[in-house]
């Protein structure tokens, strides 16, 4: 029912962003099929942090967990898997299916609650930008849910994208393809209802892109960190980077993040099952 093709120029503001200017092109469809509309609705809210945090507690240190073929380490924001690569051999592409969160009230905590669930180029080792795009899910203190997909280049704004509808719960994929370390292309489905956002940026900010990641958050807004929700098991499945030299890598050797609150207490733990698919659970 909708699609279009049209040239967004983002002037950056100087508190957010060196980048003088950001631009992109976008496409959408559904079911293959272009359905020209007057507009899109994306809406740029200002950025907030997701580097990725170290560990709350000195109880949990980085270790080596050769039972699950990967690193385990520990985060105040991310729970998921981050894989590293090289300035010699720089990733340029990653992917995956994932769960849309589908969340439940964390019981004790005021307010709304939170998760959002992204596949990214950086953020990790890197901390100059970061490219990624997922699905944020609100829970209301009633227990309604409501979900919303996005993008971003952080440090400049993030985008919802209101015409690309998803339910929590639904199948989704993100494909970020980095053509360089200032141009890209993301590509935002939801696989259940048919539909897709092709964005193509340009004048970025300068990845280094060394690193992948697959990740659920507790992300900050303009007060602070959010309220964290429970969440059924968010899945992502044929998980995959590629380094501009072909190069195809997966979750083996990658730090599987498990998430703590403010007090140290795990909240997320993630676990793999092989070199594409995991599985994340709230505790």
């Amino acid at each position: 029912m909708w699609s279009f093709v049209r040239e967004f120029l983002v002037a950056s503001l100087v508190a957010w962003s060196a980048v003088a200017e950001l631009s992109f092109v976008a496409e959408g469809s559904q079911r293959g099929k272009r359905v020209d509309i007057k507009e899109l609705d994306f809406q740029a809210i200002p950025p907030r942090r997701h580097w990725k945090e170290g560990s709350r507690s000195r109880s949990h240190p980085h270790v080596k967990d050769t039972s699950k073929r990967a690193d385990i380490s520990y985060s105040g924001n991310w729970c998921g898997a981050s894989q590293h690569s090289t300035s010699a051999d720089q990733i340029v592409n990653a992917f995956s299916y994932f769960t849309a969160p589908d969340l439940q009230l964390r019981p004790g905590i005021p307010g709304a609650q939170f998760a959002a669930a992204w596949v990214g180029i950086d953020g990790a080792a890197c901390k100059s930008a970061l490219l990624q795009a997922g699905v944020t899910t609100v829970v209301n203190t009633n227990g309604g849910q409501s979900a919303s997909a996005w993008w971003q280049w952080y440090p400049e704004a993030s985008y919802s994208i209101k015409g690309l509808p998803v339910k929590p719960g639904e199948w989704m994929s993100v494909n970020i393809t980095a053509a360089s370390a200032t141009s890209g292309k993301v590509i935002i489905t939801n696989a259940q209802q048919g539909y897709s956002v092709s964005i193509t940026v340009s004048n970025g900010p300068k990845l280094c892109r060394v690193d992948a990641e697959w990740i659920v958050e507790d992300f900050y807004d303009a007060k602070g960190q959010v309220a964290f929700a429970s969440f059924s098991d968010v899945w992502f499945v044929d998980a995959a980077a590629t380094t501009i030299k072909n190069k195809n890598i997966g979750i083996d050797g990658a730090a599987m993040v498990h998430l703590q609150n403010e007090n140290g207490t795990v909240v997320c733990e993630a676990e793999a099952y092989d070199n594409s698919n995991f599985v994340l659970t709230s505790k």
